[in-house]
């Protein structure tokens, strides 16, 4: 399953490796180098976790470029740099990787809308009890869970893999299948099942480091979560159904813009997946130049909760600004 073919000559190599390093370099401060200044106590030193929460968001976007197979020319320096990161977002690379294009491969279905719910089936509240752990979040705690999911027997595996991607929904087609067969694939759960012990021996080696300090640890994977969680789906929240290059682009200031690797121009990233980060904001240019919201302020619109399916838009009309 693929997004897109990509022209290699347009990856951004040495901006995307200053990226790798920076973002590596700040989960490994916060979870090796920031224990050893704290020494066991919490003080005001215990505020420098505030920058490597913060940048959670250009670690997933790096990530993302590597899912792309944008992030570096050589594929398996890509693959190499992706699961490097992904290991210390906390999650393994390849059940990234199939989660982030099986969403490219569905996208604008409401099977892939966690926002959306069949008010014939479905309570509001019930919906909300759904909606509003996974936005503040419990997406990001999924995302750590499925390295330890790996661990577990194939045979017990394979029907929660099959759930988890839309066994018996009709609008995800194969999907449960193409799942089974990639994920489970032995060389496959092979590395995803070694990503997940590097994740937990990165965990316990910083849990022991931090020793009575450990809230902050806490406060800090309880900020990534949220910041992971609340920007996951901001771009599609309330869109249309039906288009399958639907998202959101998201005016932003021009530093945060490439701090963030453009992943403001979401919907132009949809549009065009085999464009690096670098090309995306001449691609918004040509499609337009349509800024749908901030992307400081739109995923706050998501607070107003799950949306039943008939108050949808039709398909093709933007949400109001």
């Amino acid at each position: 399953m693929t997004a897109g073919p990509t022209d290699r000559a347009l990856i951004p190599t040495r901006a995307n490796t200053v990226a790798v390093a920076a973002t590596a370099g700040l989960s490994l401060f916060l979870f090796v180098g920031l224990p050893l200044l704290l020494d066991g106590r919490i003080g005001p030193l215990a505020l420098l976790a505030l920058l490597p929460v913060l940048a959670i968001v250009p670690h997933w976007a790096a990530i993302h470029e590597a899912v792309h197979g944008h992030l570096l020319p050589d594929r398996r320096a890509n693959e190499a740099a992706g699961r490097l990161l992904a290991i210390l977002f906390l999650a393994p690379f390849a059940a990234l990787r199939f989660g982030h294009l099986s969403h490219h491969a569905l996208n604008a279905r409401a099977t892939e809308r966690p926002e959306l719910y069949d008010p014939t089936t479905t309570s509001r509240l019930a919906a909300a009890l759904a909606f509003y752990p996974r936005l503040l979040g419990g997406l990001y705690f999924f995302e750590l869970a499925s390295g330890l999911l790996s661990l577990l027997p194939r045979r017990v595996l394979r029907p929660i893999v099959r759930r988890v991607f839309y066994e018996g929904s009709p609008e995800a087609r194969d999907m449960a299948e193409r799942a089974e067969r990639r994920l489970l694939e032995p060389a496959v759960l092979r590395a995803i099942r070694l990503d997940a012990l590097l994740v937990l021996a990165l965990l316990a080696l910083s849990f022991a480091l931090y020793g009575a300090a450990w809230p902050v640890l806490i406060v800090a994977l309880l900020g990534r979560a949220f910041l992971v969680s609340l920007l996951d789906n901001a771009p599609h929240y309330g869109g249309p159904l039906a288009d399958p290059g639907q998202g959101y682009d998201m005016r932003a200031p021009r530093l945060l813009s490439r701090l963030v690797l453009h992943t403001n121009l979401h919907g132009t990233h949809h549009r065009h997946p085999g464009l690096p980060w670098t090309a995306l904001p001449a691609a918004h240019a040509a499609d337009g130049g349509r800024f749908d919201g901030h992307y400081l302020l739109r995923p706050w619109r998501q607070l107003l909760g799950p949306i039943p399916l008939d108050r949808l838009a039709p398909a093709g009309v933007g949400a109001p600004q």
